[in-house]
C-alpha cells in the first residue's frame, strides 16, 4: 500500500526560521522543532487560562447538556435538509464580550463539528 508523502514542518526551531525538514503526515512537527513547540503550546494554554476560567464550568457542562438534550439535531444541518446530531454547543454572542449571556439557552445553538468550525471560522455562515 503506498504511503502518504512527507510535507513540510510547520515549526519554528532554534533559528525562528521556517523549518526546512520532512516530516510524515502523522507527525506534528520534526524532533528539532519539538522543544520549542512544546514551550509554545505550554505559552498558548497558559495565556489562555483553564476551561473554568474562560467560562465553562460545572454549570455550564449542566447547561450544555440541556441544550443537547432540547435540540439533539444541528440546527444549521436541519436548515439545509440534513441529519446529524450534535456535537457542540455555540454562544452565539461570544463569552468574552457577553458573559451574562453565558448560561441563557437563547444565545446558545446546537450544532455538528462541521457547522461549528464554520462559524468559528466565519465561513459560508459567517456570524449568526
Amino acid at each position: 500500500m503506498p504511503r502518504k508523502p512527507k510535507r513540510p514542518c510547520p515549526g519554528r526551531g532554534p533559528r525562528r526560521t521556517i523549518c526546512r525538514n520532512l516530516i510524515d503526515s502523522n507527525e506534528r512537527c520534526c524532533p528539532e522543532c519539538a522543544p520549542y513547540d512544546k514551550w509554545l503550546q505550554k505559552k498558548y494554554d497558559q495565556d489562555r487560562g483553564n476551561s473554568a476560567e474562560r467560562g465553562y464550568d460545572a454549570a455550564w457542562r449542566k447547561v450544555r447538556l440541556l441544550k443537547i438534550a432540547q435540540d439533539p439535531i444541528c440546527e444549521m444541518c436541519i436548515k439545509e435538509g440534513e441529519v446529524r446530531p450534535t456535537e457542540m454547543v455555540h454562544h452565539i454572542k461570544p463569552i468574552e464580550t457577553h458573559p451574562e449571556l453565558r448560561l441563557d439557552m437563547e444565545n446558545l445553538m446546537s450544532l455538528c463539528n462541521r457547522h461549528h468550525e464554520e462559524l468559528e471560522k466565519g465561513g459560508r455562515w459567517g456570524k449568526v
